[in-house]
């Protein structure tokens, strides 16, 4: 049995990857998030499904009953309209998060 020699100089070449290209969803990347407090048509703390927006909702709340965050693409004044025609009502101001 033969062995091949080695030349312990030489260093293998490492394997060519293809380069990745990593971009940001553009529908996400033009999405506001605003936070605000909520009064609930049924007093517990839950989000509506209104389209086109992501909404989560928190038990915590100084004066209605929940806080709510809600990333779309529509205006404060949009999305303040469609709360209110799910029967939510917007207490104070709806702010912009800042990331």
């Amino acid at each position: 049995m033969t062995c091949p020699a080695l030349d312990l100089h030489t260093v293998p070449a490492a394997p060519t990857l293809p380069a990745l290209r990593l971009q940001a969803p553009h529908a996400e990347a033009a999405q506001a998030v605003y936070v605000m407090e909520i009064t609930t048509p049924d007093g517990q703390p839950a989000a509506p499904i209104l389209p086109g927006w992501t909404l989560r909702a928190w038990p915590v709340a100084r004066l209605g009953d929940a806080t709510l965050e809600a990333a779309g693409p529509g205006s404060p004044d949009s999305l303040r309209l469609a709360l209110a025609a799910s029967g939510y009502g917007v207490l104070g101001p709806i702010r912009a998060r800042s990331a």
